[in-house]
């Protein structure tokens, strides 16, 4: 087992390159090259106006959101969000999230690790 600590602002930061998202960077916190051996935890900032791709996948996640508003849409829900609020996104749903508000949005995602 590997003992992690470390700020986030020391992993490196990049771009989600994935097609249909925009102005979003994402920071792998912790990943199975830390040793974790079920979810990976991941930390996303979207600039103002900017959004995830509408997709779907065949795993869960979790979000939690730090700072910032954002509206998240899954299947035929949208629901408008803020500092606070957790999240669960099911298999398979059809889901974004935008950032309608007018800082930068902050959010957790936690998904389970692909083995």
């Amino acid at each position: 087992m590997v003992f992690k600590a470390v700020h986030y602002s020391q992993i490196a930061e990049g771009e989600v390159a994935e097609c249909g998202a925009e102005g979003t960077k994402v920071r792998w916190l912790i990943t199975k090259d830390d040793g974790a051996e079920n979810f990976a935890m991941r930390i996303f900032e979207m600039n103002p106006g900017g959004h995830s791709p509408h997709h779907s996948h065949k795993w869960e996640h979790e979000v939690f959101i730090l700072s910032g508003e954002c509206v998240v849409v899954c299947e035929n829900e949208r629901k408008k969000t803020g500092p606070g609020y957790a999240i669960f996104i099911p298999p398979n749903a059809m889901h974004h999230f935008r950032n309608e508000g007018s800082e930068v949005l902050k959010f957790l995602c936690l998904v389970p690790l692909h083995k």
